[in-house]
């Protein structure tokens, strides 16, 4: 049985991004997931152990998001999607969401974003 574990709204504030000024002051960021699992076991035991730890999520996500400094947040949101797939092996596709409400745009806008979708190569 296939489900889907989704963390909304994740704020980090963080110094990504092009322009000096966004390196200099930092911003706010925002982080929707969407994770793909296997609950079968999960739905049947009732146990955490079965499918992936939220709280867990959250931490993984975090750590990659500030592992390094980013200019993208294409290349932030494939990167937090990616240490997703290596830390929980049963996560099948993790689906990465990058808001950035500040973003240094000429209009009035709430947000721009960017969203990466890995999936866990098969064995042959």
């Amino acid at each position: 049985m296939k489900g889907v574990v989704e963390v909304i709204g994740l704020v980090l504030f963080e110094r990504h991004g092009v322009h000096e000024s966004e390196r200099k002051h930092g911003q706010r960021f925002v982080l929707d997931l969407m994770l793909e699992v296997d609950v079968t076991a999960a739905v049947k035991n009732d146990r955490i152990a079965d499918t992936v730890d939220y709280g867990e999520v959250v931490a993984v996500a975090e750590s990659a998001f500030r592992d390094r400094h980013f200019f993208l947040i294409e290349a932030c949101a494939a990167h937090v999607a990616e240490a997703i797939l290596a830390h929980f092996p049963k996560v099948h596709s993790a689906r990465v969401t990058v808001k950035k409400p500040s973003a240094p745009v000429p209009a009035a806008i709430d947000y721009v974003a960017a969203t990466i979708t890995a999936t866990r190569k098969r064995d042959a």
